[in-house]
């Protein structure tokens, strides 16, 4: 019997995790009040007074974006020409990186991972990803047809470079190509962040991988914005530069979240490659996946963030207003981090970032955990490998014996299965 969807769709309920926790947030802070309920689900910036984080700006630059420019089309399918200058000149001009690349506009970062892995992969190719990672990735997989790989993100306390080798040179030799996810910094959910030496043996060894088929490293800076490197962070990209013709960078960056404008949905696909020939035929493709799905991106969110970038009074304000809230979440994350210490509570390595993750390698012991805390107005995001903590939404005066309730209330659990 014919259906309406097609058999190549993925046509389940949607059951996503982060939503999922939020709204049982949402829903005990309603029934018991605000005070009684620790949020540690929301992916989204809020203040430690309360109320999601909006730059002011930001928002005052919006205001003075007229009301036709925010209601006409964008000025090309890849996104307007300032647009595309302002994101060149965020990521590399401030270390005066000299480095040449395409810019394709995309419906924030997910947009950027969604056609990266369309225009990459055919329907029953591999994706590689992270372990523990983001949960939308596998759903965009799911999206193309596409099977996933999964590389270990940890050896201890270090990134797993031998799993990444290990799982590129699998699908490889399997598949001829590779498309490989690296999430940094600011690793969601962990709050992982590179080591030099670590990104110095990845892009030798990507060199290494290309001399047997072409290799595209995507590499997700959701999170670049609230680095505590700060600018300094950007250096990193001088070593895309010593890659050889057979790999093709693909940075995804995401406008919205550098400036927790996070409905405006703007972001970026930045392609790198010595094989301007290859990288053309690529940025054609991502042009084309623009103009099929979506069009063209929100206009008036490219044109704030082209006036932030290149107007340098209004970034320098932005840059002092958003380092205040960097910061803010490095206290954060020290009030939980010294704790959990305290308490004999573990954590994967956490540097900085919007999350910690609380590491339960037993599934069982991790889902009664997670049910236990609901019970105790304690929300948080069931993740592979643990429980997802948004530091970003916690104020610090909740965080304050957080470790130690967790801590009591996983010793219950463990106890009951004895």
């Amino acid at each position: 019997m014919k259906r309406f969807v097609s058999d190549n769709v993925h046509d389940q309920v949607i059951v996503d995790v982060v939503f999922e926790a939020a709204q049982g947030a949402v829903r005990a802070t309603k029934e018991f009040g605000d005070d009684a309920v620790v949020n540690g689900a929301f992916g989204t910036y809020f203040k430690d007074e309360g109320g999601l984080l909006t730059f002011e700006t930001v928002y005052r630059a919006f205001d003075k974006v007229e009301d036709v420019q925010k209601a006409r089309y964008a000025a090309g399918i890849e996104g307007s020409p300032e647009f595309r200058e302002a994101v060149k000149d965020w990521l590399f001009a401030s270390e005066n990186i000299d480095i040449d690349c395409d810019i394709v506009a995309t419906p924030g970062g997910t947009g950027a991972l969604s056609s990266t892995v369309k225009n990459a992969l055919g329907p029953g190719d591999t994706v590689i990803h992270p372990d523990i990672g983001w949960g939308p990735y596998k759903t965009i997989a799911r999206q193309h047809n596409v099977e996933v790989a999964n590389y270990k993100l940890f050896d201890g306390d270090r990134f797993n470079i031998a799993s990444f080798k290990d799982t590129c040179r699998d699908v490889m030799e399997r598949q001829g190509k590779v498309l490989a996810f690296v999430n940094d910094p600011c690793q969601n959910p962990t709050g992982y962040t590179m080591k030099d030496e670590e990104w110095d043996e990845l892009v030798a060894f990507v060199n290494e991988l290309s001399e047997e088929g072409p290799v595209i490293l995507l590499q997700d800076v959701a999170y670049i914005d609230f680095t505590l490197q700060g600018p300094a962070y950007r250096k990193h990209f001088e070593r895309f530069k010593d890659l050889t013709e057979n790999v093709l960078v693909v940075i995804a960056f995401s406008v919205s979240k550098t400036l927790t404008a996070y409905g405006m949905r703007v972001g970026a696909q930045v392609l790198i490659s010595k094989n301007e020939e290859e990288r053309t035929r690529f940025k054609n493709a991502a042009s084309n996946t623009a103009r099929g799905i979506w069009s063209t991106v929100n206009n008036g969110g490219m044109r704030v963030f082209s006036e932030i970038a290149l107007d340098d009074a209004v970034k320098k304000a932005y840059l002092a207003e958003k380092d205040v809230f960097v910061r803010l979440l490095s206290e954060r994350a020290e009030i939980f981090k010294k704790e959990a210490e305290a308490v004999d509570l573990p954590i994967y390595p956490y540097e900085e970032g919007f999350f910690i993750t609380l590491r339960i390698d037993d599934a069982a012991v991790k889902n009664a955990l997670h049910l236990a805390l609901k019970k105790k107005n304690i929300f948080f995001v069931n993740v592979y490998g643990g429980l997802r903590i948004a530091i970003c939404s916690i104020p610090k005066h909740k965080l304050h014996g957080l470790a130690k309730r967790i801590k009591e209330t996983l010793d219950e659990v463990e106890k009951s299965r004895e």
